[in-house]
């Protein structure tokens, strides 16, 4: 899950951003969360109460609370967290070093910008958790976890596949699932043996996914309905049986 937070007085400008993002979220197949603010102190509320976001599009001039002043409290605490202005004032670049922003995007938005910047911004986020590690005969192993299709469980044993090959170690897939459930890349529990990485899943219906390389895997009766809501409500559209 991607924490994203949009701050902008313009609110009619701040859902612009969060349906750009929206879209980007069902045609990539990367799950957000997103909040809107209209000023930074309502920002800062949440951060200081605990909420973290992974990515930050903030205005710069607002009344109560800037983008740069709420920008600077958060940077106390939180180093990794990725932000981006956007704005119609550049005349700040010697404030903003400050706060060490990934991004400027001038206003009117260039989504063609907005899109590569977003791209730039997540690769970056999940370099923090690129690999997932096993063993196995007492010989470790890493992978790139956005490079996992699936793991399959028998057992005590599970296999990973990636991109490169295929793998396995010793463990339980309902430890493994809830593990990954705090990642920024999101797997998809299709069957009591399957995890399947979302983002190679090629097409769904109600009883199997077929994956990128038309590998097809079976859904469990007993999630069927839930695996269809759940993959019709990331996607934002209907889907017709299979």
């Amino acid at each position: 899950m991607l924490n994203i937070a949009i701050c902008d007085d313009d609110l009619i400008f701040a859902s612009r951003i969060e349906t750009i993002l929206l879209e980007i979220s069902r045609y990539r197949l990367i799950e957000m969360d997103i909040e809107v603010y209209s000023d930074g102190s309502e920002l800062w509320k949440d951060v200081f109460s605990g909420k973290v976001f992974d990515l930050l599009y903030l205005d710069i001039e607002m009344v109560q609370l800037n983008g740069i002043d709420v920008a600077k409290r958060i940077r106390e605490n939180n180093t990794s967290v990725i932000i981006i202005y956007i704005s119609n004032y550049d005349n700040y670049f010697i404030e903003l070093f400050e706060v060490e922003p990934f991004r400027f995007i001038k206003k009117p938005v260039d989504e063609k910008i907005f899109l590569s910047y977003f791209d730039k911004a997540y690769e970056r986020i999940i370099q923090d958790e690129a690999y997932f590690e096993y063993k196995f005969n007492k010989i470790p192993h890493k992978i790139l976890t956005k490079d996992i299709i699936y793991f399959e469980s028998s057992g005590r044993l599970i296999k990973v596949l990636d991109t490169n090959g295929e793998g396995k170690f010793y463990g339980k897939l309902n430890i493994l699932e809830r593990q990954l459930q705090s990642g920024k890349i999101s797997f998809l529990r299709i069957h009591q043996s399957y995890l399947v990485n979302y983002c190679f899943i090629k097409e769904i219906s109600f009883s199997k996914v077929v994956l990128m390389d038309g590998t097809e895997l079976q859904i469990s009766e007993d999630r069927q309905k839930a695996i269809r809501a759940r993959y019709n409500e990331l996607l934002g559209g209907e889907f017709l049986d299979g």
